[in-house]
């Protein structure tokens, strides 16, 4: 459906036939070699086999084939990714709890444990001073004075 011939790297393909539905899209001077045609105006007899047949004079006559298959349809079929989307909200959001979940779990653990540890700093600490007659036990009031006999 298209026949060229290119003559170097820095040529575009020369066109020797073409159906005339058919264009040249492609590039042979840009470094990704693409080269592609477009089919316009498709029709349902256009569906089946196409392959593209490549040779190279500079690889001593080899010659270098790819083959596609071309469904033609009616129309094009959406699908409905609604269901998609709503299943990976779900699971996004319930991850995410998850990792609420955890994070609160891991302050009131901390909360806990400083608590905890406040209340033994209370009961180990204790003053050097026991006046048990003046008051509390471990309290810091001050000394009397033995009483003279």
């Amino acid at each position: 459906i298209y026949q060229g011939k290119i003559k170097n790297k820095a040529t575009e393909p020369t066109v020797i036939s073409r159906n005339p539905r058919v264009d040249f899209v492609g590039s042979t001077t840009k470094k990704d070699n693409n080269i592609s045609i477009v089919l316009n105006s498709v029709e349902f007899s256009d569906a089946g086999k196409y392959t593209c047949h490549v040779k190279n004079p500079k690889e001593k006559g080899a010659q270098h084939n790819a083959t596609i298959f071309l469904t033609v349809v009616h129309k094009m079929v959406e699908t409905d990714s609604t269901v998609t989307i709503i299943i990976l909200s779900v699971v996004g959001g319930l991850i995410g709890l998850l990792i609420l979940f955890m994070l609160i779990k891991r302050v009131v653990l901390f909360i806990i444990k400083k608590v905890q540890d406040g209340k033994k700093e209370c009961l180990v600490s204790s003053s050097g001073n026991d006046n048990t007659e003046n008051g509390l036990a471990g309290s810091k009031a001050e000394q009397k004075a033995p009483p003279k006999a």
